[in-house]
């Protein structure tokens, strides 16, 4: 059927349409499907005529006046970029933390403003942001060097932890080495606990068995809780003597397990965490030297890890559900570690007061404006550093061959 007699199969059809009652309406819907190949909901809407087009203005003709506009806009952007750019729905459960900061810097909102932005749900979030939002790219390097020598004796964990309360650590490493594995390079330790998604962070300047172990011991005393279980994955600065002994020969000896090779899903919580506390924070160039690991530590803690674990709140997957050929991944409702860490329940109460006296303390925008000066700090000296490096003038030939 050509456009024109379409059009004017149509044009017959409204007529009959409007007059007709439901049964005879269903009847002539029917008719339009088979004859012009529509789909049953576009065939009502084109029967029954098209939706209103939108004006200049950017309102629908005849359609309701917009509840949000741009003073929700410009006050959630401020929040989403200071949050490290949240989803909709981990900044919908930030704003009533953040909101009390924005008006201590940024001045007291109106009345009606706050109570629009305390009750907008998170799918009107995204729409407002929508073009706020740019699409970043990279790609690391894997730096997993299977360790070998000791396999048999750290055992694989085949089954879930049977995760009640936190303690439950999954760690792993990040490589700081640009677009070569070539030489010595900073590493990031990424520790997170499974419960509570509680995770810290610490740099060493190279991915030694001594260095990666003292780091995981530093890492644990901050931590406010005791480690019931140590998970990794299989590279060789976990897998070694030095670990195995950290964690067996104690009064209460710890878990320690291993992934299975290649199967990343195993370790996805600290996987994710990689991206978001590391990735996102100082990117894929290369970080060489005691002195930027020690200028990332400043970065890392305590500033990084409070504003990571205080005021970005996190969603943990429960299930999946398959329906159909589909398949829909259930979350948790967003919250923060610190909110989950004193929802457990099996936090010593003089950590969790001296845990709540710092949160009280503690504004997320100083923090993230204290947290972009060290992190200039860290990138001002890797780029200082690599510019003298350009500059060094050449060997001789003599001098290749001596030192060969």
């Amino acid at each position: 059927m050509s456009q024109k007699s379409r059009q004017e199969v149509l044009e017959q059809a409204r007529q009959r349409y409007g007059r007709r009652g439901r049964e005879g309406r269903s009847r002539l819907l029917d008719e339009i499907c088979a004859l012009c190949g529509y789909e049953r909901k576009h065939a009502i809407k084109v029967l029954g005529g098209r939706r209103p087009v939108a004006g200049r203005s950017g309102r629908s003709r005849g359609g309701s006046a917009p509840v949000y506009g741009q003073a929700e806009r410009a006050v959630l952007k401020k929040i989403w970029l200071a949050a490290e750019q949240p989803c909709g729905k981990r900044l919908a459960a930030a704003l009533p933390v953040w909101l009390p900061h924005y008006e201590k810097r940024y001045g007291r909102l109106p009345r009606a403003l706050r109570q629009r932005l305390r009750q907008i749900s998170a799918a009107s979030i995204d729409r407002l942001l929508a073009p706020c939002r740019a699409r970043l790219g990279g790609r690391g390097r894997c730096g997993t060097r299977p360790g070998t020598l000791l396999r048999r004796q750290i055992p694989v964990r085949t089954e879930h932890w049977d995760v009640g309360g936190p303690g439950y650590i999954e760690a792993d490493t990040v490589a700081h080495c640009g677009e070569s594995m070539a030489g010595e390079f900073c590493w990031t330790l990424t520790m997170t606990d499974v419960h509570t998604q509680w995770t810290q962070t610490r740099a060493v300047a190279n991915r030694g068995q001594q260095a990666v172990r003292a780091a995981i011991a530093e890492v644990e005393a901050r931590l406010p809780f005791a480690i019931l279980g140590f998970d990794t994955d299989n590279g060789g600065e976990f897998l070694n003597w030095h670990l195995v002994d950290y964690f067996s020969k104690r009064p209460a000896p710890v878990g320690f397990t291993r992934s299975r090779p290649y199967r990343k899903n195993d370790n996805a919580r600290v996987e994710q965490k990689n991206w978001t506390h590391v990735r996102q924070l100082v990117g894929y160039g290369r970080l060489e030297g005691e002195r930027v690991a020690a200028l990332l530590n400043d970065l890392y803690s305590p500033h990084w890890e409070q504003f990571r674990n205080f005021f970005c709140p996190v969603m943990k997957h429960v299930r999946t559900e398959v329906v159909g050929s589909r398949k829909k991944r259930i979350y948790d409702r967003p919250a923060t570690p610190f909110e989950r860490l004193k929802a457990s329940g099996k936090v010593d109460r003089a950590v969790l007061a001296k845990l709540q006296q710092t949160f009280r303390s503690l504004d997320p925008f100083a923090l993230k404006q204290v947290i972009e000066s060290k992190l200039a700090a860290v990138l001002r000296h890797e780029v200082r550093r690599a510019s003298l490096a350009r500059r060094e003038p050449p060997r001789s030939s003599t001098d290749l061959f001596t030192n060969r």
